[in-house]
């Protein structure tokens, strides 16, 4: 009798010590795994800038990294030579505000073509629709023999750069003429264009760079010249071109400063007052 009941206590004890081991490792699990879930504390606030000192004592910001525990270089002052060094007491731990950029820019506004004011991607602007004085009711140039062409300072023409080409199909005929002084001596035919009629254009330049001017559609032998001056006796070129020799286009390149204005001039070859004709200018700057 002594013996069963003595059996049967060691038996409940036996139980209860593999409950209480399992109820052990269940909580250790449970811990275990619970832990993956705890979010992991972070130096910093990813993108934001903490105050930092190198070791020459000079003052700098770093970036948090997107890891939150790394930070990129004390700048401006860390190099190789002066890395960073440590704070000293009362400097700032808190992140620095992101400075404010100020104001967002005023949008360049709209072109508004007929206002009398030269906007952006306009050849001209002269507040009105006649579609043959120069430039059209869609601020393009146009007409064939406008009027300000005709003598100085010339028909304005406003070139803005990249894709932007003012063009007009015109003539020389029934023009004035103007010279170049002194004679053009620096392309294959030499000339001054003396006699016969020429147009003018008045040309803005909204780039610095290189401006091209190219024609098509010539019909006569023709001459072209830039200078920084429209007026008798003052048209000094700044470049010129008469590399033809006979009937056909010609091609000038000139340097320009954003903000100038330059006179190009289409003329004829020679002494030869019969040296006009029809032509189609462009104008371009890169």
């Amino acid at each position: 009798m002594i013996r069963t009941e003595l059996a049967r206590h060691l038996a409940s004890r036996l139980t209860r010590a593999a409950a209480l081991s399992l109820g052990v490792v269940s909580l250790l699990l449970a811990c275990t795994t619970s832990g993956n879930t705890v979010k992991e504390d972070k130096l910093c606030n990813p993108g934001n800038y903490v105050f930092c000192r190198c070791r020459d004592r000079q003052e700098g910001a770093k970036l948090c990294k997107e890891d939150g525990h790394s930070f990129g270089p004390c700048e401006p002052c860390e190099s190789y030579d002066n890395p960073e060094g440590p704070l000293e007491p009362g400097d700032p731990e808190e992140p620095i505000p992101t400075p404010d950029a100020g104001p967002d820019a005023e949008p360049e506004p709209n072109a508004t073509c007929g206002d009398g004011v030269v906007q952006r991607g306009e050849d001209c602007d002269d507040a009105n629709t006649n579609e043959t004085d120069g430039c059209d009711s869609k601020c393009k140039l146009a007409g064939t023999t406008p009027s300000a062409t005709n003598a100085c300072p010339g028909l304005d023409v406003h070139v803005w750069g990249g894709a932007h080409k003012p063009t007009l199909a015109s003539t020389t005929f029934g023009s004035g003429n103007r010279s170049v002084t002194p004679n053009c001596t620096t392309t294959a035919f030499p000339t001054s264009g003396a006699a016969a009629a020429d147009r003018v254009f008045r040309v803005s330049a909204h780039k610095t760079g290189t401006l091209n001017v190219t024609t098509s559609d010539v019909n006569y032998s023709m001459f072209l010249y830039a200078s920084d001056a429209c007026a008798a006796g003052a048209n000094t070129y700044l470049t010129c071109v008469n590399e033809n020799g006979g009937n056909g286009p010609e091609s000038m390149s000139l340097s320009v400063e954003a903000g100038k204005t330059y006179h190009v001039f289409v003329d004829g070859y020679g002494i030869d007052a019969n040296k006009e004709g029809n032509f189609r200018i462009t104008f371009q700057i890169p």
